[in-house]
């Protein structure tokens, strides 16, 4: 299994396809202002040597050099050894609404990521627990089996937006049934479900669902995110800058409030508890020792427990690419030239 120590610096990747639009530009104008001072193809006759094929192939050389550095810089590391690991715990599945309500900024930087923080602060407290993963708007999908690799979880959770499902909706209902079909079916305890959600735009049936899996064992805690107040639905564009707000039919900006008492009696229904996500560390803390006073199994799982780093190879190829560039000159070959004459 490979992962990313510093995930971050993939964002440099972009820079690739700036690079590409800047050569595309930059020849663009040139030709332009070649065809001011006389015709092409005349030009092209005066400047022989010039092979725009190797100007091309300089451009993908640079590329994939930007591309195995950026690589290099986020540290790849190979999981190189799985054990088998046996602790105390429980099974604990966590669903996540990724719903474009969930982009609303009435909870700081906005209810997602506030979301994915708790999530991150809880992972640090658990101990022994196997946890899943589960997002969901329009639909539910299962993002991660349970799993005690939580650095694997982690890297998953990096990469989550209100993208990440196709159609938009909070189904919470769907969430709850993708969640329980992760569980192991024989276990009657030792299972809970954690919903985060602002509970907006909800389907009634979740309570009924969340009393059939009470019945069955399963706890079920809901976390609240969002204001009574609320607060409308940022719209970015394709550089992440804020430019509007979703607005009604009317024109006014839509403002989502987060449903306290659905969440409330969905926690009821699961027997278990609700917090509002105010205080990551508090709410975090809550939810731990929640799940610490249920009654563990043992628990059997393969991890990686030792990670080798990979970087030194990315940064040979991109040497090795650069070497090959370096000997590449924007000059034909004199045979080519010859024919041409």
């Amino acid at each position: 299994m490979i992962r990313f120590e510093h995930t971050a610096y993939l964002f440099l990747l972009l820079l690739i396809p700036i690079a590409i639009g800047l050569y595309f530009f930059v020849h663009y104008q040139t030709k332009k202002q070649l065809q001011q001072i006389g015709n092409i193809n005349l030009i092209k006759r005066l400047m022989p040597e010039r092979d725009e094929k190797k100007s091309r192939i300089k451009l993908v050389a640079f590329s994939l050099v930007l591309f195995f550095v950026v690589l290099a810089l986020a540290q790849p590391q190979m999981g190189t050894k799985m054990e088998k690991v046996e602790r105390k715990g429980i099974d604990v599945m966590i669903a996540l609404d990724v719903s474009n309500s969930m982009l609303s900024q009435d909870v700081a930087p906005s209810r997602l990521e506030k979301s994915k923080l708790l999530i991150q602060t809880l992972l640090k407290k658990l101990d022994g627990d196997r946890v899943g993963l589960v997002i969901f708007a329009g639909n539910a999908y299962l993002q991660m089996p349970l799993t005690v690799d939580y650095s694997s979880l982690m890297l998953y959770l990096r990469s989550i937006n209100t993208n990440s499902v196709p159609t938009q909706g909070t189904i919470i209902t769907e969430a709850l049934d993708k969640a329980e079909n992760a569980f192991n079916q024989t276990d009657k305890k030792y299972k809970s479900i954690v919903v985060i959600t602002d509970g907006e735009d909800h389907e009634e049936d979740a309570i009924d669902k969340a009393e059939e899996l009470a019945s069955d064992g399963t706890k079920i805690f809901t976390i609240g995110v969002g204001t009574p107040n609320g607060g409308t639905i940022p719209i970015y564009d394709q550089f992440g800058k804020i430019i509007d707000v979703k607005k009604d039919e009317n024109g006014n900006p839509i403002v989502t409030k987060a449903n306290a008492n659905m969440l409330q009696a969905l926690a009821k229904a699961g027997n278990g508890n609700y917090y509002v996500l105010d205080n990551t560390k508090q709410v975090a803390d809550f939810l731990s020792k929640d799940i610490a006073k249920m009654e563990t199994k043992t628990i059997n799982d393969k991890v990686y427990t030792d990670y080798v780093e990979q970087f030194q190879y990315f940064l040979a190829f991109a040497f090795i690419v650069f070497l090959f560039d370096i000997f590449i000159t924007y000059r034909k070959k004199w045979l080519d030239i010859k024919n041409e004459k």
